[in-house]
């Protein structure tokens, strides 16, 4: 079609729309003011031109896609009225490449524009991650979320990998239609902790011949959150322990002092016993006390159990059993309760050299 019937075509579209929003009530303010001002006054080279400078000046700046796809839209339709298709079809694809899910208002651009935008993004294989910027994940059980939006239908890779591309987690590959969640448990392959700082989500859009046709990464800063452990009882010690079995000084000094004494009572003097010599009564006296030192040397022979201390000891023992089993059980939780703190990057975008 001619520039003069893409005007033709423009303001006969105008004129059946005005009903519900006229062209030129369209924004005129903002970074594209004068190109859209063109545009609405049919000046398709000057809306061009002034167009791609001002989008120039935006990428030059490092604004984001939300600023620029305006004037993508607004440069592709003037491209398009000036007989300049695949120019503007390079201008689409970009803004498809920006931003997968942007449709053009179809109250403000007409079904010739509308129509090449959609057959562009139709055969625009490429995708957007929406990825909240910080995450905590419980290991295993919690998930780091994304949310991968399609500019149609298409296959897809989702993958983690290291820094030098290096396969890190596989976690999707096959279609998607509109839209996809991606969740990953905060484990590697083999179920463990990231062993780096610094992983990156990867998602390839593939073209209908299987070849990728982009690829979109976010770089994931990773840090492992432990709390600390409580510190181990102390062992008790030798001194806060009762002896539990006697010892031989007490059993030694019953025998002597048995012996001792009944040796006193057989040399005591005859008037104990009415006679000189060693009386009968004398020495069944020294033999009873003699006998009772022997007793007593078997009463506390060494090496003797003592209950009571036994019982004490043991009670003491069963209090610092349940202070590890206490301190025990409160470090498994800590250990359980560790946290991996996710910190979402800027996504890049990558396309694939041609062969």
């Amino acid at each position: 079609m001619s520039r003069g019937l893409f005007a033709v075509a423009l303001l006969v579209w105008g004129s059946e729309v005005a009903g519900v929003r006229p062209v030129a009530a369209q924004a005129t303010s903002g970074s594209f003011a004068q190109g859209i001002r063109a545009y609405q006054n049919l000046d398709f080279v000057r809306a061009a031109a002034t167009l791609r400078r001002d989008l120039a000046k935006l990428t030059a700046a490092g604004a984001p896609a939300s600023e620029r796809v305006e004037g993508l839209v607004y440069l592709g339709a003037a491209d398009l009225f000036r007989g300049r298709r695949d120019s503007a079809v390079a201008v689409f694809k970009r803004l498809v490449q920006l931003d997968p899910r942007y449709a053009p208002d179809h109250l403000v651009f007409p079904p010739e524009v509308t129509s090449v935008f959609d057959s562009v993004r139709t055969l625009t294989k490429t995708v957007a991650i929406v990825v909240p910027p910080d995450t905590q994940v419980a290991p295993g059980s919690g998930n780091f979320s994304a949310l991968v939006l399609a500019s149609s239908f298409q296959t897809v890779d989702v993958t983690l990998r290291y820094e030098d591309g290096a396969p890190f987690r596989s976690l999707y590959a096959g279609p998607i239609g509109d839209s996809l969640h991606v969740l990953w448990d905060g484990l590697d392959a083999a179920g463990q902790l990231p062993p780096v700082s610094r992983i990156v989500l990867r998602v390839a859009s593939r073209a209908p011949t299987g070849e990728i046709s982009t690829i979109l990464q976010v770089p994931l800063d990773l840090r492992i959150q432990r709390p600390d452990t409580t510190d181990w009882p102390a062992p008790l010690p030798d001194s806060a322990l009762l002896p539990e079995r006697a010892g031989g000084r007490s059993a030694v000094r019953a025998l002597l002092g048995g012996i001792a004494l009944s040796g006193a009572v057989v040399a005591i003097p005859s008037v104990v016993g009415g006679s000189g010599g060693p009386s009968g009564s004398r020495v069944a006296v020294a033999g009873t006390i003699g006998l009772a030192g022997v007793l007593g040397y078997l009463l506390h022979r060494p090496g003797r159990p003592l209950p009571v201390n036994i019982r004490r000891n043991q009670a003491r023992r069963q209090v610092w059993q349940q202070q590890v089993a206490d301190v025990s059980a409160e470090n498994a939780r800590r250990r359980a309760a560790v946290r991996l703190a996710v910190h979402a990057g800027t996504p890049t975008t990558i396309q694939p050299r041609a062969p």
